[in-house]
């Protein structure tokens, strides 16, 4: 518990933080000796409503925020009522309550009351920390909660921010072993505003190797800033397929990265000096990979507001911006083709390997995505359910010159409410197409109403492999009651849908059938429902094949 405690400790004063006020008690007594051992400025004040204004005042005077520190039970609730003050006069807090581990909730142990969230909406932030473990991997975690409850309390006009720390005995930290270095980034969490309260040294660009990442952004208005940015710097912009980057042909675009990022050779060949991230966490999971085995590179997460999308835990440069203005900013003219012809070779490799799944005869989801998108509409609305589907466009829709926006639902990645989602965007009287697995799409039958109801065109493309394929890639496919827990068959036969919902209904067998079902539907009104059925031993050899699944 030591050193996870001083990771904590540290990361808070390297964010700026120099203050703490501290109401004495048992439970904090890791956190209140190693704010005193390190180089905060203490004060220590026995009642916790005194030391809540105590506190707000030297954040008052000195504009930055100060830490309350209190153990467990009744103490918090004694923070309220400068909690409230710190509320609505836009004052910096950032609350530690120790507490009881979780085995020692609600079986009456002293000094236990529920702490999660007990102010409310009075704090702009709020989090419980993990039970402490003594691992690199944990101290960065503890730094980057840190950083997230700083930056809340420093920005949106200032704010508090409660951290629950549970704490298991023993509770006094063993100083013999301290360390307050553990987990500490290569370099040092920074932020800065568009206002130009902070400068962005753009000498870190330079002659340097870097990659731009964009994900997903259902509003981005951004992309011929970024490209150019991307071309100034002579950096790959790796496009994820919501982020609709995809929208051009320019070679700069790598859109192939999963697949060929299986490899860890070419992890680390591709080693990037700089990162530069807009939009949500992107959808590959080997592009998570690689910039997690790449931690330590300057990562820049670029956003309008303060929302930290980094499941690496590297982000290090966080810029309260508008992309656009971002990317203007930024003037660095780099020479240098190297290492971007290293992305743009293992792009044109894989790209190729990935064009000869149109050979295929038996149908499978990467053929039906490439006919796809050379059917779609100008101005279509690609809605993409979560699962395999999203997978599947992200290997196997291409870059090019095209006018259509690709939507899907990834803040929280649930396949519930897909059917609903799309006839939503539908409303924009723009072609709709959803593609979406069975699980997602029997979750969300009954959003298939009020497209009846209201008279809504909705082309459906159903992927149905009769259950949840996306489990045999996983490591659960090697589990006892595998199909019965995971897989999940269900037998539905969808056609009944013409009946419940006035459904317009479509089972092609062959790839020529599909087609002509798919132009047709495009022409008619209502719902239309495309039911293509999927062998799913097929499916997970030509993913096997083709993307390395």
């Amino acid at each position: 518990m030591t050193n996870y405690i001083a990771a904590l400790v540290d990361e808070l004063y390297r964010l700026g933080v120099r203050e703490a006020v501290i109401s004495p008690g048992s439970r904090s007594t890791p956190l209140s000796i190693l704010f005193c051992e390190h180089e905060f400025e203490v004060f220590v004040n026995i009642d916790e409503r005194s030391a809540g204004f105590f506190a707000l005042g030297i954040a008052k005077e000195k504009q930055r925020p100060v830490l309350l520190v209190c153990t467990s039970g009744s103490a918090t609730a004694h923070y309220f009522p400068a909690i409230i003050e710190a509320r609505y006069s836009r004052i910096p807090l950032i609350i530690l309550t120790a507490d009881r581990p979780h085995e020692l909730r609600h079986v009456g142990a002293p000094q236990t009351i529920d702490q999660n969230k007990i102010y409310h909406d009075y704090t702009t932030y709020y989090e419980e920390l993990a039970i402490a473990e003594e691992n690199e991997s944990m101290y960065r975690y503890v730094r980057v909660v840190m950083q997230r409850a700083y930056l809340s309390a420093m920005s949106k006009g200032y704010g508090v921010a409660h951290i629950n720390i549970p704490l298991r005995e023993p509770l006094l930290p063993d100083l013999n072993r301290l360390d307050f270095s553990g987990g500490r980034f290569t370099h040092p969490f920074e932020w800065t505003k568009e206002d130009g309260a902070c400068k962005i040294d753009e000498t870190v660009f330079q002659n340097k190797n870097g990659i731009i990442v964009c994900g997903g952004d259902a509003y981005v208005n951004y992309y011929e800033e970024v490209l150019e940015l991307a071309e100034r710097l002579k950096s790959p912009l790796l496009a994820d397929p919501i982020s609709n980057f995809r929208n051009s042909n320019r070679e700069i675009i790598i859109d192939s990265y999963d697949a060929f990022l299986k490899s860890d050779q070419i992890k680390k060949e591709l080693k990037p000096e700089f990162i530069i991230h807009f939009g949500q966490v992107p959808v590959s999971k080997r592009l998570q990979q690689f910039l997690t085995m790449h931690r330590e590179s300057l990562y820049y997460q670029v956003d309008e507001v303060f929302q930290y999308r980094n499941s690496s835990l590297s982000t290090n440069k966080y810029i309260i911006s508008g992309p656009k203005a971002f990317a203007r900013s930024i003037n660095v003219q780099n020479s240098s083709l190297e290492y971007l012809g290293k992305w743009q070779y293992y792009q044109r490799q894989t790209r190729r390997k990935l064009s000869l799944a149109m050979n295929e005869s038996g149908l499978f989801e990467g053929k039906l995505i490439q006919k796809l998108q050379d059917m779609l509409p100008s101005a279509c609305r690609l809605v993409v359910a979560n699962s395999m589907a999203i997978r599947d466009v992200d290997y196997f829709l291409e870059a090019r010159r095209q006018n259509i926006k690709i939507l899907c639902n990834r803040g929280a990645n649930g396949i519930d409410g897909v059917v609903s989602t799309a006839l939503g965007i539908s409303t924009c009287r723009k072609p709709t197409v959803l593609i979406t697995g069975d699980l997602a799409f029997f979750h969300d039958l009954n959003g298939l109403l009020i497209g009846k109801t209201h008279h809504l065109n909705l082309v459906i493309v159903l992927f149905n492999n009769n259950g949840g394929g996306i489990f045999r890639y996983l490591p659960q496919s090697q589990s006892k009651y595998f199909e019965y827990l995971f897989v999940t068959p269900h037998g539905i036969d969808f056609a009944g849908l013409k009946t419940m919902y006035d459904v317009t209904y479509y089972e092609p067998a062959d790839y020529n059938t599909f087609e002509h079902d798919f132009l047709e539907a495009l022409t008619k009104d209502g719902i239309k429902l495309i039911n293509v059925r999927i062998d799913p031993e097929l499916s997970k050899a030509l993913h096997d094949q083709y993307t390395g699944q």
